[in-house]
């Protein structure tokens, strides 16, 4: 009996001691967790939209936002002043960081290049308040360019290029002395490099002539292009036939007899009376 007393005494103080030395430990590792430095944070650009390549950054699509210092990139930007304004040279995605080596560098003015496509070229050309559409072609829509040339033998209109993007519309104010002022007005189109080149072409010789297309409409219509007969329903002429000289016609009606096919019976004497071949 005495035995067993023993037993659950020692049993006891063991459970007691083991207990009393796991809450010693959890209390060591509250406060080793205590003494702990706090993580340090610093303030990074955030850009809470997406902003697209060639797109100018405007300070109302960025934030501060403070992280983990050892959570910043090297070349994020820190403040949203020395972001704002600028030019993006490569996509921007929104709680990304703006990095400097996405944005163009510093007092670079934005400039129609920034605007143009990368497969395309800007092109101005003289138009009038007639000739553009008496003045409702405004940047972003998009045109046909007709052109007419009177040069020589051709005299055609004809529309050389469909949907054409305008970038830009300028007006300037000319005075020449002793003359009225004028206002001269130029469209500055959108256009691939050989475009440049038919429009360059028929611009030098003769005049070009802008037609707003509907928008949303992207089809290409096919012409054959007008001259002056065709704008007012008249049929080509044909060609009338080149006078021949005195003699001509009994040169052909001896040359037609020379050359008639002989009867049936005229081409069959030769052959009877040519030898028979023996075998």
């Amino acid at each position: 009996m005495r035995r067993r007393w023993v037993l659950w005494v020692f049993s006891a103080a063991l459970a007691l001691v083991t207990t009393l030395a796991i809450v010693g430990y959890l209390q060591g590792l509250r406060r080793q967790a205590a003494v702990v430095a706090p993580v340090k944070t610093e303030a990074a650009v955030f850009a809470r939209t997406n902003v697209a390549e060639r797109k100018v950054v405007s300070a109302d699509t960025l934030e501060l936002r403070q992280i983990p210092a050892t959570a910043i990139h090297p070349r994020a930007a820190r403040r949203i002043e020395d972001v704002a304004g600028r030019v993006a040279v490569a996509p921007i995605f929104a709680d990304e960081q703006v990095l400097t080596n996405k944005l163009a560098a510093l007092g670079v003015n934005v400039g129609l290049s920034y605007a143009l496509p990368k497969d395309k070229r800007a092109m101005t050309i003289a138009v009038n308040e007639v000739i553009g559409v008496a003045g409702f072609v405004f940047p972003g829509d998009r045109v046909d360019v007709v052109a007419t040339v009177n040069s020589g033998d051709l005299h055609l209109t004809k529309v050389v290029l469909q949907d054409v993007e305008v970038l830009a519309i300028a007006q300037k104010v000319e005075q020449k002395p002793g003359e009225e002022p004028r206002v001269t007005t130029s469209a500055t189109l959108a256009l691939t490099p050989e475009q440049t080149e038919i429009v360059a072409q028929v611009d030098t010789s003769g005049r070009v002539r802008l037609a707003l297309r509907p928008y949303g409409v992207n089809e290409q219509v096919q012409t054959a292009g007008a001259t002056i007969d065709t704008a007012f329903g008249k049929k080509a002429t044909p060609a009338a036939a080149a006078p021949q000289p005195a003699g001509t016609k009994a040169k052909v009606a001896a040359a037609r007899t020379a050359v008639r096919p002989r009867s049936a019976r005229a081409m069959a004497a030769p052959l009877a009376a040519a030898p028979t071949s023996s075998r």
